[in-house]
């Protein structure tokens, strides 16, 4: 998302990262040597994550997927430093794209550690502007 942000600044995309860990945690563990270029809203009642229909996965679902480890071990072949694990690892994410309107125009609930890709919600951006 970071390397994108001129295209997303073209298509006139205001980016927001929302995350439940106290502001302290936020700073020194999950965005601590990054040049963080979209603002962050710590949101530590979870009221966005229940608002957007974000829930908590079971233990198994996540640390017994095959999945999970394979993107682990594909961040580390690429040099990428593993963060600390935030105060709950069970709280899973998600990406949401809403037009100017207020309508969302794409949901993407996270179910493990499954981003979409970059390109997935700049096309999506881009539909916007047809």
């Amino acid at each position: 998302m970071h390397a994108r942000r001129d295209r997303l600044r073209d298509l006139q995309a205001d980016v927001v990262f929302v995350a439940f860990d106290e502001p302290e945690a936020l700073r020194d563990d999950l965005v601590d040597g990054l040049d963080l270029a979209f603002p962050l809203i710590p949101d530590q009642e979870r009221v966005a994550y229940g608002a957007w229909g974000l829930h908590r996965l079971s233990w198994w679902r996540i640390w017994l997927d095959p999945k999970v480890w394979w993107q682990y071990g594909k961040m580390m072949l690429q040099g990428e430093r593993l963060r600390k694990a935030g105060a709950d690892p069970y709280q899973m994410g998600g990406d949401f794209i809403v037009d100017s309107e207020g309508t969302v125009v794409y949901a993407r609930p996270q179910q493990q550690d499954d981003r979409p890709p970059i390109g997935e919600l700049i096309q999506v951006l881009e539909g916007l502007r047809d």
